[in-house]
Formats: structure tokens, C-alpha cells, sequence
């Protein structure tokens, strides 16, 4: 092979060289940039849920659970800790302790375990009854308030209005967790935890 020859099969090898890692460096940028798409999708994508039962669409997603949602879940979480015989306390606890986040667990299960025990030692059964609720939609949170009352056996001993405080976690996956029950306290009627 003349010089001449093997100068420019070079210089072609090397301009070739030259566009193909032109072409490796754009078709990597292009897969970051979908692969970082596609992570944006994922995570801030809603999903839509309809239970069969409810005839309205709930929208979760990455960190975010709108209103209704937030509303039912609320409403379930109250009346299953809440809405209790001596009987279904203690399963209506386990209920509630699979939806709570790991860093209210504790604090949770200690206050639904204290009631559970007074609620079976004395035999009582009470019965929530919701009457209107505040919710927060940015701050995953519920103000609800309501009617609870308390029966010793079948005889009602009170009825008196409460209002309770739900705040909830959202995961990046769309999971909703229970962080925090607890009675708003009036000023005028000192009280625990749970009613």
C-alpha cells in the first residue's frame, strides 16, 4: 500500500471515528434524557380508582391523594377506631395498625391498645357518627367532627359532639398511610387521645 494511500485510508478511518462517537455521545444523552422522563412519569403520574362500590374516581399519586379520597379514607379510619364493641376492637386495631406509617406506629398502637383494654374491661361499645369534615388537601390532614356516643351493656351514658384530627403520608408509589389520630381537645373539656 503507497503512503499517499494509507495517509488518506487513515484520515477516513479517523473522521469515521470521529462520527461514530458523535453519534455515541447524542445517543446517550437522548436515553438519559427518556430515562429521566420516564422516572418524571412514573413519579408524578396519577392513577385513577373507582371501587366498586363508590361511583366517583379517587386520584393518587406521588406524594398527592386529592380530596374525596382523603375524605373516605378519613371517614373509614375514624369509624374502625371509633365504631367498636368490646367484641371488634381488638381486630378494627390490627385494621388500622396495617395502615399506619412506621413512624407513628408506636405512638398509634399504644393509644389503640390503652383503649382497646379499657373498652374490654369495662364493656363498652361506641358508635361514631360524622357530621362534617375539613379537608387539607396539600397537608394530607382532616379535621372531622361528629357525634360520638358511649354505651355501657345496652344502656347509652353519653353522647357528646368530638372532633378528631387525621393526618395521612403519601409515598412516591401512591401508597396512603395513617401517621396520626388524635381528639382536637376543647378548652372547656380537657381529654386524652381517642376519646
Amino acid at each position: 500500500m503507497s503512503p499517499e494511500n494509507a495517509a488518506r485510508n487513515s484520515a477516513v478511518l479517523h473522521s469515521q471515528l470521529r462520527l461514530y462517537r458523535l453519534l455515541c455521545f447524542v445517543l446517550s444523552l437522548v436515553l438519559l434524557g427518556g430515562v429521566v422522563i420516564l422516572g418524571f412519569v412514573l413519579l408524578r403520574e396519577t392513577t385513577k380508582i373507582v371501587p366498586p362500590e363508590i361511583r366517583r374516581s379517587y386520584e393518587i399519586g406521588a406524594n398527592y391523594a386529592n380530596k374525596d379520597y382523603l375524605a373516605e379514607m378519613s371517614a373509614y379510619v375514624l369509624s374502625s377506631v371509633l365504631t367498636v364493641t368490646p367484641d371488634t376492637v381488638d381486630h378494627n386495631t390490627k385494621v388500622i395498625l396495617k395502615m399506619t406509617h412506621p413512624d407513628g406506629y408506636a405512638t398509634l398502637k399504644t393509644a389503640l391498645e390503652a383503649s382497646a383494654a379499657r373498652l374490654k374491661r369495662e364493656r363498652i361499645t361506641t358508635i361514631w357518627s360524622l357530621r362534617s369534615e375539613v379537608v387539607d388537601e396539600r397537608n394530607l390532614t382532616l379535621k372531622a367532627s361528629g357525634s360520638l356516643k358511649t354505651y355501657i351493656a345496652d344502656k347509652l351514658v353519653s353522647e357528646s359532639p368530638k372532633d378528631y384530627y387525621v393526618k395521612f403520608l403519601v409515598t412516591t408509589s401512591g401508597r396512603l398511610y395513617v401517621t396520626k389520630i388524635e381528639e382536637i381537645v376543647k378548652p372547656e373539656a380537657p381529654s386524652g387521645m381517642l376519646g
